[in-house]
């Protein structure tokens, strides 16, 4: 299925992943930089990831929209955290039914979307006509199945 934007995973072996019942992706193994890192936010958050979808937005008009990460394979209320990298982007966040709160996020913010967060809301990086330069998103997510357990 095409998507509005360029994306890849990383992850433990065994942890592979469907999301809208169409798209699905088989992770390469963690890098040394990209388990680094996961192993930082752990160690901030003492959330546990095992798992790591990187989203390449190449121009204002790469986009996700409105979704919740609710997949079945990352259990029952997911701890997501999402660090950006290059160009600066709106990330929009709203309750089921509510109206959506702006946050822009810049190069080398890390945004955590605790426990309950995938239930009770929803969000999406929407198109712009702003010119913008890619941006990197790296979404670390818990995942119930394969590989090993940290």
């Amino acid at each position: 299925m095409p998507v509005p934007r360029l994306e890849c995973i990383y992850g433990d072996a065994g942890c592979d992943y469907l999301y809208s019942n169409s798209v699905f992706l088989k992770p390469l193994w963690w890098t040394e930089a990209l388990s680094s890192l996961r192993d930082r936010i752990t160690g901030l958050t003492g959330y546990k990831f095992r798992i790591v979808i990187g989203n390449q937005y190449r121009s204002g008009q790469d986009s996700i929209g409105w979704h919740s990460d609710n997949e079945q394979s990352m259990g029952i209320n997911p701890a997501i955290a999402s660090v950006s990298l290059g160009s600066c982007r709106k990330f929009q966040i709203k309750p089921r039914n509510g109206k959506p709160t702006d946050f822009w996020l810049e190069h080398g913010s890390l945004l955590i979307m605790h426990p309950g967060c995938q239930s009770t809301h929803l969000h999406q990086v929407p198109k712009t006509n702003k010119v913008v330069s890619s941006r990197f998103n790296l979404t670390f997510r818990p995942h119930t199945g394969g590989g090993r357990s940290f």
